[in-house]
Parts: C-alpha cells; structure tokens; sequence
C-alpha cells in the first residue's frame, strides 16, 4: 500500500503547476464502440472534450474506433497534446464467400421479424434475446463475418458476408492511441492474432524533459461469452481466454525490449486482480505483469472497479460488484505514487431517443503521478 507523504504531497502540488519533474499518465477506454456500448455516436463529441480536459502528460486510449471518432478525438485534445500516435487500421478482406445465403438467412429473417424497429444500441440484446441460437450455429467463418459488421443493417450484413468478407470490425481498426504534451520520437506496433477486433500493443519513447520513456498501450481481446469463439481446431487458440493468455505473454516479451530502462504499461487488459472493491478477471493473467516486476499503484491504493455497476451505460449487472480492468503499470521508477480514478463523473447520455444517466463511457479512467 502507498502511502502519502509530506514529499508527495509536495510532488503533486507542483505537479498542479506543471512541474516537469514528474509525470502524469493516464488509461481510458472510451467505449465508442458503435452497435455495441450505448450512445457511442452520441458520447463522441462531448467524451472527446472530457478527455482534453484531462491533465496528464500521457494518455493512452482505447475504444477510438473510426477514423471520424480519431479525427474528433484528435481536435477535441490538440490544445493540451502536442504529439499523438494512432495505428492504421490492418483489414483481411475475403474474395469468398464467408457466408452462404442459406446459412445466414435464418438469422437475418429472425433480425427482420424481431428486431426491425430496434436502434443501432439494441440490437446486441435483441440478437440475443430472440435470435441467439441462429447466430450460435453459424459456421466459424461466417459467424466472424456477422461479428466484424456490428452496427450494421441486416441488409449490409447479408450483402458483405455473402460476397465476401472482411475479418475484423470496425474497418480493423486497433482502436488504441496515444496523446502526449511531449513529442514521441520513436513510434512502433505489435500486432497481436485476435478473433472479431484487432489487438495490438502500441509502443512509444516519450521525450520527457526529464529523461526519455518508453510507453506502451493496449486493449487486449475480452471475455465475450456468451458470444461464440468462432474458430476451428486448427486455430492456434480455443477460446477467448486462451487468445488473450497468449497476448499477455507476447507483451511482457515485447516490453523487455525496452530503450530507457524506465517502462510504463497503460490500457484495458480484460483482466485484472480480487480486490475489496472489484472482482477478478482473468487473475492469472495479470499476474504475468506483476510477475515480470511491474508495480500498479492504483490497485494496491485503491482497487477500485473501473467497468462497474453504478455506470447507466456499462453491461455489468446491478448486482454485481464491478471489475478492475484498465491498468497502468511501472517499472524502472522509484516512486512515490499518487493514484486516483478519473472521467467517473455522472452525465447525460442519449441513447434510442431516451436520455439515461452513464458517463463520458461504460468504463472509468485510471490515472497515477510519480517523480521522474
């Protein structure tokens, strides 16, 4: 547990007036996920803002995922950010068919009948609550293809997935990015085999005046059950599980090729530690984090949830505790820690024509200072 002190203390006040002794990083999934998290077209602009507002010295971001969020989210924090790196999207277009008309018709006729009057947010409960065993059986190769076109019409699902194909959603983009007051003078990629979304872990030296960072940002594969893994045996992973087991071990080989000796992990891991305020997801999964000498300040000071039941806009039941899943991670740093939630603000979020109480997202952000 970190403790606070009298130096700390002091650390932060100067911090407030932009001491460049320390750094300032920050986590957070926005959840602009269209057809998927609730009012992601409507939060944009006004989650965008929010994140501008923020000041931290690093952001890395997740959930961004057309070109025209990337865009609004690079305008809404240019004032602040200087510096910013967000991958190209990296698509596998199919020329065959992934699916036939026969096969996807029992699914898209069940669409038509039962969700034809549902808004682009409700159609992932719909599909489940009416049409869940249509879209269970179809074959591996169509049911990515159905996955890769959410918030799409039945219409353009039937007409891409029938001609062809494309492997990943949202135009395969990765979704992450990072802002920075400093310049990036070294920007690189690992791309990671991910099923439905592109994973990958971003990579950049951030040229603090203090001395050079290396810092990587991710959004690792999720637990999508009871959304089917729709992959045969001849696929090197069997499960949601196991796919993001193997990008928790390509990460923490990754980030031991790091320039600085100083190291500082960020993202939405789909996992994370039991704590007293938040359940377990996928434990052992980060503990190859910690295992590997990384510390994370947040959940020894705070362990809070960060994907939680309070959020109106989240998918955690009421009941439920909540989870701790957006991470930021150090090594190579002497301390001491200051750590807190932010971007956990109640606020006005319009979805289906109805305006409910959420946040700027269904996840709340991380953010840790410490000296440099």
């Amino acid at each position: 547990m970190y403790k606070p002190t009298l130096a700390l203390s002091l650390l932060l006040l100067a911090s407030c007036g932009g001491d460049k002794r320390n750094i300032t990083v920050v986590t957070y999934n926005v959840g602009l996920a269209i057809g998927f998290v609730p009012g992601a077209i409507e939060r944009a602009d006004a989650a965008s803002a929010a994140v501008g507002a923020v000041e931290a010295d690093v952001i890395c971001l997740q959930e961004v995922w057309t070109t025209e969020h990337v865009a609004a989210m690079k305008a809404g924090t240019a004032e602040r950010y200087i510096d910013s790196y967000f991958p190209a999207p990296q698509q596998i277009v199919h020329t065959e068919p992934s699916c036939a008309v026969e096969d996807v018709g029992d699914l898209l006729a069940c669409m038509d009948e039962d969700c034809a009057d549902a808004c682009v947010d409700e159609l992932p409960d719909c599909l489940f609550s009416y049409c869940a065993l249509d879209f269970i059986t179809l074959e591996d190769d169509c049911n990515r293809c159905v996955q890769a076109n959410v918030g799409a019409s039945t219409e353009e699902v039937l007409a891409a997935c029938t001609e062809g194909g494309v492997e990943f959603a949202y135009g395969a983009s990765f979704g992450t990015g990072i802002l920075s007051v400093y310049p990036l003078i070294d920007t690189e990629e690992l791309v990671f085999e991910s099923t439905s979304n592109r994973r990958s872990v971003l990579h950049a030296v951030v040229d603090h005046p203090k001395g050079e960072v290396d810092v990587y940002c991710t959004h690792l594969t999720a637990d999508l059950t009871p959304i089917p893994y729709p992959r045969d045996e001849s696929y090197p992973t069997q499960s949601w599980e196991e796919e993001q087991k193997v990008q928790f071990e390509e990460i923490v080989a990754f980030m031991g090729n790091g320039k600085t000796g100083r190291t500082i992990l960020l993202g939405d891991l789909n996992a994370g530690p039991e704590t007293k305020n938040a359940d377990p997801e996928f434990a052992d999964h980060y503990d190859m984090i910690v295992d590997a000498g990384y510390v994370a300040p947040f959940v020894d000071d705070d362990g809070s949830c960060t994907f939680c039941p309070d959020n109106g806009i989240s998918s955690v039941d009421s009941d439920a505790t909540g989870k701790l899943i957006d991470h930021v991670f150090f090594k190579g740093f002497e301390g001491p820690f200051e750590s807190s939630r932010v971007l956990d603000q109640t606020v006005d979020v319009e979805t289906c024509g109805e305006v409910i109480d959420g946040a700027h997202s269904d996840h709340y952000g991380v953010q840790v200072t410490t000296s440099m």
